[in-house]
Parts: C-alpha cells; structure tokens; sequence
C-alpha cells in the first residue's frame, strides 16, 4: 500500500521519505554560514512588490550597515570604470560634465522618492535627462544602484550582474557621468551615464 502525503504550501521541501527534511535544513546551514561570513556584506533579490521598475532589495550584514559611506571623487570613479573597461580591451572614457549632471538628475530624484529605476519621477529616460543637460547623445546607457557605501561597491555590483556589465563595456560610448545622492535615511543612490555624441 502506497503512503499519501499531502504537502502544507509552507512546507515545499516535504516528501515522503525525509528527504525533504534534510534538504529544508541544508539550506537553511547553507544560509547561515552565507550570512555569518564577510561575504554577506551584501545580498541582493528582485523587489516582488514591484519587479517591473528595475529595483532591488539589498541586505546588508551589521558591520557593513555601520560603516560611513564614502563621498563620490567623480575622477576616481571614472579611473575605476576605465581600468574595467581597458581590462576587456574596451577604450577609456571622458569625464562629461554634462552627462554628470544627467546622471544628477537622477539620483536626487531616486533619493527624494526612495526608488530605484531609470524612469524619472516626471517618466524621463536617461537620453531625455542627457539631452536636458545639454548632451546631444548617438547613443546613452545608464547603471543605477542603491545601499552601497561606496562608488567602488556599487561598481562591484554593476560588474556581476550581465545587463549592468554590457553596458559598462560598451564599445561606442565615449563619455561618462556619475553622480550620487543620499535621502532622508542617509541611503544612498548611485548613477552613472555613459554616452556618444
């Protein structure tokens, strides 16, 4: 005689024979080794509530939490974009001041709004905000980012994911623009505008 189980939905990892069991609490060992180590500094999952407006949710450990966030050197962060690029065979960029202020735009308008996404809080796109800053762009790409402490994390993040990464390689942009603002919380709002005339 076959034994039937029926599976409560808050428990997905029920079977039969224990199995379930065993790989409900390997995975919650794997998670907390992941979290009790320097390597969670950082996690990050898709928002569920709103997965259509390109956010995420970070959560970071304690330690990383407490520590100070850095103050944007537009120079520096533009020498660590370059070094990635030149790593991949791809021509360095200038700093465009205008594109730094498209970039701007959109940061402050994320920090006002606590939101993530490329859309402008008046549905702006990042060639309209260039194009507003007095950048005739061919062609623009944008990297955004939020909770990192520094222009360095946020690039490090930008480098692991694949959309992110293409864009940063791209090989007909020329110029770049980064900005970052803080809302109210003191959370942070990383972007960064690449571009052509």
């Amino acid at each position: 005689m076959t034994e039937r189980r029926f599976v409560c939905p808050r428990r997905p990892f029920a079977m039969l024979n224990g199995q379930g069991l065993m790989l409900q609490r390997s995975i919650m060992i794997a998670v907390l080794m992941l979290l009790s180590t320097p390597a969670a500094a950082e996690w990050r999952i898709p928002c569920f509530l709103d997965w259509l407006s390109g956010c995420s949710e970070t959560f970071v450990s304690p330690e990383y939490a407490a520590r100070p966030v850095q103050p944007l050197n537009a120079q520096a962060a533009l020498a660590e974009v370059n070094a990635f690029r030149t790593k991949y065979g791809r021509s360095p960029l200038v700093l465009d001041a205008r594109l730094s202020r498209a970039a701007a735009m959109q940061s402050k308008d994320q920090a006002r709004r606590s939101w993530i996404g490329h859309y402008g809080s008046d549905g702006s796109t990042p060639r309209e905000r260039a194009a507003r800053a007095g950048y005739h762009p061919k062609i623009t790409a944008e990297n955004v980012a939020s909770g990192q402490k520094s222009f360095s994390d946020a690039l490090s993040g930008w480098e692991g994911s694949s959309g992110h990464r293409s864009n940063l390689l791209l090989p007909n942009v020329s110029a770049a623009g980064v900005a970052m603002a803080q809302n109210k919380s003191g959370r942070t709002y990383w972007t960064l505008d690449l571009g052509a005339e």
